[in-house]
C-alpha cells in the first residue's frame, strides 16, 4: 500500500514538475518575442497548455516566473560551482577574472530574458526584482573585494568602497547589452575587454 502512495506521490511531482517547466518555456519564448509588460498570464498559461489560475498558484505572478527562470539559469551556468572555485582561489586576479566569467556567461543564457525585463524597467514588479539582483551581485563583490583587501592585493590608493562600487559599475547587465545589441559585439569580447579593465582597475598593471 504504502509503495502504491510512494508511486503515485512520485507521480504528481513529475507531473507538476514538466507543468512549471512548460510554463516557464512558454513564458520565456513570449517575453523574448513580445515583451515582459505586453505579455498576460493568459497568454502564457495558453501556450503551455494550463489554466490561468495553474499558472497563478506556481508562480502567483510574471514576476515569479522571472525569478524562477534566473535560478534555472544560475544552475544552468554553475554559478554554485564558480562560486566555489573563486573562494578556493588564492590568486585575486584569477578570482576576478572568474567573476567576470560567471557574470558573463549568465548574462549571455539569460541575454532574452534579460532584455524583455530592461524594457520593461519602469514595472514596479520587474524594478524590484533589478534592484534584487544588484544587492546579490553587490554583496558578491562585498565579499571578494574583502579578501582581496585582507590580502593587501587592491592597487594602491583605492579603498575597499571604491574597489566595490567600481566593480558593480563596471558589471551591470545594461553594460553587457549596449555592448551586444549596440555595438555588435561578440560576448567573448565584452568578457575579454571587461576582464582586462577590472583587473587594471582593482590592481593595477600585472609587473
Amino acid at each position: 500500500m504504502s509503495s502504491d502512495r510512494s508511486y503515485h506521490s512520485s507521480l504528481r511531482e513529475e507531473q507538476a514538475l514538466q507543468t512549471r517547466l512548460r510554463i516557464r518555456r512558454a513564458a520565456r519564448e513570449l517575453f523574448a518575442t513580445q515583451g515582459f509588460t505586453n505579455t498576460t498570464i493568459n497568454q502564457i498559461a495558453e501556450a503551455a497548455g494550463v489554466s490561468p489560475a495553474t499558472v497563478y498558484a506556481v508562480y502567483e505572478s510574471k514576476a515569479g516566473i522571472v525569478v524562477a527562470m534566473l535560478e534555472d539559469l544560475e544552475e544552468s551556468v554553475g554559478l554554485g560551482s564558480y562560486i566555489q572555485q573563486m573562494l578556493a582561489e588564492e590568486n585575486p586576479r584569477t578570482q576576478l577574472r572568474l567573476f567576470i566569467r560567471s557574470h558573463c556567461l549568465l548574462f549571455t543564457e539569460g541575454a532574452d530574458i534579460l532584455r524583455a525585463a530592461m524594457r520593461a524597467i519602469e514595472d514596479p514588479h520587474v524594478a524590484e526584482l533589478a534592484e534584487t539582483g544588484d544587492q546579490h551581485r553587490r554583496k558578491g563583490i562585498e565579499t571578494l573585494v574583502g579578501i582581496w583587501q585582507k590580502k593587501g592585493a587592491l592597487r594602491k590608493g583605492l579603498s575597499r568602497r571604491q574597489a566595490v562600487e567600481r566593480l558593480w559599475l563596471l558589471t551591470t547587465v545594461e553594460s553587457f547589452l549596449t555592448a551586444i545589441d549596440r555595438l555588435g559585439w561578440k560576448p567573448k569580447t565584452y568578457e575579454r575587454w571587461l576582464a582586462d579593465l577590472t583587473e587594471r582597475e582593482m590592481f593595477g598593471e600585472e609587473g
